[in-house]
């Protein structure tokens, strides 16, 4: 009874930490309906009013508008959204290191109100398809060809709100 008990909570654990890629709260469905209509206006390379993009973190550099605060709790939400991909991308014929690299942070204005984070993230991977691979030994993987699988979310300005990209899914790139 107790091992049936602890594999039943193992499960729930699982479950409920693939529950985090895309967490929504009090107003998840504005934040949506925003989202949607920003990609609408700035479906092209260029924004239009009233939004405005800023990018506030690229190539390893972090702008002033962006605090510390703000990018550690960006880089937290990037990687619980990358977990997901253990279900998902990963799935088939791909293995990551599993250190998410949060790439880009580009923030979002409509007039001159923040109303959301754009996050590009990454992880390390081979496409081990191509190599046979044992599953095993990290050795093995040199043989494989290499890339990242790369992904993008929108996040709520106050953290509690974050939605994949459903434009930008997981992809692997060589």
């Amino acid at each position: 009874m107790k091992k049936l008990m602890i594999g039943l909570m193992l499960a729930v654990n699982l479950i409920s930490l693939n529950a985090l890629a895309d967490k929504q709260f009090v107003g998840a469905g504005k934040f949506y309906d925003l989202i949607a209509d920003y990609k609408t206006v700035c479906k092209s390379a260029e924004c239009t009013k009233p939004y405005r993009e800023m990018i506030v973190y690229t190539n390893g550099v972090r702008d002033s508008f962006l605090t510390k605060f703000q990018f550690t709790k960006l880089e937290r939400i990037s990687d619980k959204q990358a977990f997901i991909w253990i279900d998902t991308v990963l799935q088939g014929d791909f293995h990551t290191d599993g250190k998410t690299v949060l790439e880009e942070v580009v923030a979002i204005f409509k007039g001159t109100n923040l109303v959301a984070y754009k996050v590009d993230y990454s992880q390390l991977a081979w496409y081990v398809g191509a190599c046979g691979w044992d599953g095993e030994s990290m050795s093995g993987l040199e043989k494989c060809p290499m890339g990242k699988i790369h992904e993008s979310s929108y996040v709520s300005p106050d953290f509690k709100t974050y939605i994949r990209n459903h434009d930008d899914i997981a992809q692997f790139y060589n």
